[in-house]
């Protein structure tokens, strides 16, 4: 890690006052939690993106289901790393609002006490009966999904988290607003996403030209070459290293 690069990434936090993260799964890995398309990535397992599609979950819940026992484990024992409390360190101190738009299902932002999350992708954290609208805690389903069961509710029908799997619209008015948090910001750091999923990937369209941009992911972005300063290290480490310098 550059010190350079840390101090500053620290300067940008403190001329900041309205600064926005955009995380993705890169930004859960410290945590534990697998993302997608690194070497050692979910689709590098053998995962394919059928497993979130929106059509074969209704008619083969337990392909959806195969795949969250198997990695169960991994997500219940995740917790927030330090680039997490960092943000939320950041966010207490005075002159600065800060937001989070994650593309992460998990909750690790929220454990974390991160004050404003936008999780444009849904949330693993409840689930809704997909015939009779009931919803639940998705922890409340552990017992039936480890046991291989697909989770029913008593009426008969399959839960489903509130997770937006592939052919389904993204919830609009959380969207709507981290569009709005973009286009408000003067600094957008885009931490552990390859921005390939749209739209929330097209969301650093929507930053003013006065916007500073801060790409910190192991791998490139399309957005690399507008970025003021890109750094391939674990987010978790600079973040609280750059947040200590304030």
């Amino acid at each position: 890690m550059n010190p350079d690069d840390v101090h500053l990434l620290a300067g940008l936090f403190r001329q900041a006052r309205d600064i926005v993260f955009l995380t993705g799964a890169g930004m859960s890995t410290e945590s534990g939690i697998p993302d997608f398309r690194s070497p050692k990535g979910l689709y590098a397992a053998g995962v394919t993106e059928a497993v979130f599609d929106i059509e074969v979950f209704r008619s083969h819940p337990e392909v959806f289901y195969g795949f969250v026992r198997d990695y169960l484990p991994a997500f219940r024992a995740a917790r927030p790393h330090a680039g997490h409390r960092a943000i939320t360190t950041l966010a207490a101190r005075p002159f600065a609002n800060v937001s989070v738009i994650t593309q992460n299902i998990d909750s690790l932002h929220q454990d974390a006490r991160n004050p404003v999350v936008l999780p444009v992708h849904g949330s693993l954290a409840a689930s809704v009966c997909q015939s009779c609208g009931a919803r639940t805690p998705t922890a409340a389903l552990w017992p039936q999904i480890e046991s291989g069961h697909v989770p029913r509710h008593a009426c008969g029908g399959v839960f489903k988290p509130e997770v937006v799997f592939y052919g389904e619209v993204l919830p609009a008015e959380v969207f709507r607003a981290a569009s709005n948090r973009v286009y408000a910001a003067d600094l957008l750091v885009v931490c552990g996403t390859s921005l390939v999923v749209n739209p929330a990937g097209g969301l650093p369209r929507q930053r003013q030209p006065s916007c500073k941009t801060v790409i910190l992911n192991q791998g490139e972005t399309w957005l690399d070459a507008e970025a003021d300063l890109v750094l391939r290290e674990p987010a978790g480490v600079v973040l609280e290293a750059a947040v200590s310098r304030l």
